[in-house]
Order: structure tokens, then C-alpha cells, then sequence
């Protein structure tokens, strides 16, 4: 008899986007029917004041291919601090053969290649990142932000070492929950310090650092599909680029790190 599939978790940080949620919840419950298995969604509302939390529950409570977990922060706290409270608790449950799906609220990567990405992972990758480069591709998006992304990748690629790789930014991952329980073992409250968009990079030098075995699909970001204006801000995270290539923290010493199960830094939300 074979084992179970693993549970999908998603991780959604999302800030005013009541106008793009609604149709990610839709996708997933789309994905959820093709793989003919129960999906959780755990959305981090990260201090939205248009509403974004009700429109999510709204949406969620007729579909039942996702059960969907709503926390809030109360006020904004950026991207880093959303993904810490949603990873945090998706831990919490997960079991460690489970996969935990990190993705953008705005609807702009396509769920549908999550089976390729849960191939991957089937044959050894601990870790998967969506890729618009080589055969990927972004549509859509201004040219500034699509220069500033390659850039910033050449710039990583170099300092870190990522040879192989040919994104280093993207929301859109797949990690084995055990991967997430190892790294947050090593690195106890310091696996997500940048409260920016730059958590991504700095996530990802950390979990090779423990060792993830890492591969990528090509995707298609279409940020034509995206409801009102982008939250990323060129040139406050030019600068937080700049600053992160002077370094990232290796793990603490072992004896630093509390025993048991893995926490992430603690939420401040208020679950609901």
C-alpha cells in the first residue's frame, strides 16, 4: 500500500489585497480538485485596512477543497514578518513528509505547476523555486523592476554562491516541512531578520547553508492579472539589496539554540 500523499500547506502573506485574493483562493481550490486532495491555506493578513482578511473568508467558506486559516497582524510589518508568523504556524501542524507552499497574494504565479514542483521534490529537492527565467517568463511588469531583479540576482548569484540557480527572489517555493523544522533549528529566531521582500534571499542562503538540495521549474508571471498597483518598492529595496550583500548570519552556536521542536520567531498576530 502506498503512503499517503503529503499534505499541501500554503503560505499567503498578503497586504490590502482584497481584490486579488478571492481569485488565488479560487486557483488553489482549482489545484486542490485536480490533485484530488485537501489543501490548507494559511493567510497572513498583514495589517490590510481595505478588508482583505473578510474578503478571504468570504471566498474560502463555499469551497470545500481548502480549509483556509486566517491571522492578522495588526499593524504592517512587510513580507519578513508575514512569512515568519505564516511559517511559523504552518509548522505547527505539519508533519514532516508534508510541503509548504510559499506564494504571493496578487495571483500573478500560475498554482497549476505546483504538481511539477511536488515532482521535483518527489525525486530528492528539499526545496523548489519558481522560475520566469530561462524557459519561464514574466509579462507584464515594468521594465525597472524587471531590471533590478536580474541585477539583483547576477549580484547574489556572486556573493553567495548560488551557481546553478537562476532566481534567488521569488515568493513562489515549495520546501519540505522538514527542510523548514531543520533550518529553524539551526538558526532558532534568526532564520527571517529582513522585514522586506529580501527575506527571500536571505531564506534561501540560509536553508542551502543546512544543507537543502534545491531545483526549479519555469513559471509564467503575469503581472497583467494583478489587481491595483505592486507593494514592492524599487528603490527601498535596491538599498536593502545593497545592505544584505555585506553579509548574512551563519547559524548560532548549537548551544544557543533551544532544544525540542523548532519555533520561529513568535507571532504577533492574532489568530482567528
Amino acid at each position: 500500500m502506498s503512503p499517503p500523499a503529503p499534505h499541501i500547506h500554503f503560505v499567503v502573506p498578503a497586504f490590502d489585497e482584497r481584490a486579488n485574493v478571492p481569485f488565488l483562493l479560487h486557483s488553489i481550490a482549482g489545484l486542490a480538485r485536480f490533485l484530488r486532495r485537501d489543501v490548507s491555506v494559511l493567510l497572513v493578513d498583514d495589517g490590510s485596512s481595505d478588508g482583505t482578511a473578510e474578503a478571504a473568508e468570504a471566498t474560502a467558506a463555499p469551497l470545500d477543497e481548502i480549509r483556509l486559516r486566517v491571522i492578522r497582524h495588526p499593524v504592517n510589518q512587510g513580507p519578513g514578518a508575514a512569512f515568519r508568523t505564516g511559517i511559523r504556524a504552518a509548522l505547527e501542524t505539519a508533519g514532516d513528509d508534508d510541503v509548504i507552499v510559499t506564494i504571493e497574494a496578487d495571483n500573478t504565479s500560475d498554482v497549476m505547476i505546483v504538481p511539477k514542483m511536488l515532482d521535483r521534490a518527489e525525486r530528492g529537492a528539499d526545496l523548489v523555486l519558481a522560475t520566469v527565467y530561462g524557459a519561464g517568463r514574466i509579462v507584464g511588469a515594468p521594465l525597472v523592476r524587471r531590471v533590478l531583479s536580474s541585477g539583483a540576482n547576477s549580484l547574489v548569484k556572486l556573493r553567495f554562491g548560488l551557481f546553478g540557480l537562476s532566481t534567488y527572489s521569488s515568493f513562489f517555493r515549495l520546501h519540505r516541512a522538514s527542510l523548514l523544522r531543520r533550518a529553524a533549528g539551526a538558526y532558532g529566531t534568526e532564520l527571517i531578520t529582513e522585514p522586506g521582500f529580501v527575506c527571500m534571499v536571505e531564506m534561501l542562503v540560509k536553508l542551502r547553508r543546512v544543507g537543502a538540495r534545491v531545483d526549479e521549474v519555469p513559471m509564467l508571471l503575469d503581472a497583467r492579472v494583478r489587481r491595483g498597483a505592486s507593494k514592492m518598492r524599487v528603490l527601498r529595496t535596491v538599498r536593502t539589496y545593497l545592505r544584505i550583500l555585506r553579509g548574512i548570519g551563519h547559524p548560532p552556536a548549537q548551544d544557543s539554540v533551544p532544544h525540542g521542536r523548532a519555533q520561529l520567531v513568535p507571532a504577533t498576530a492574532v489568530a482567528r
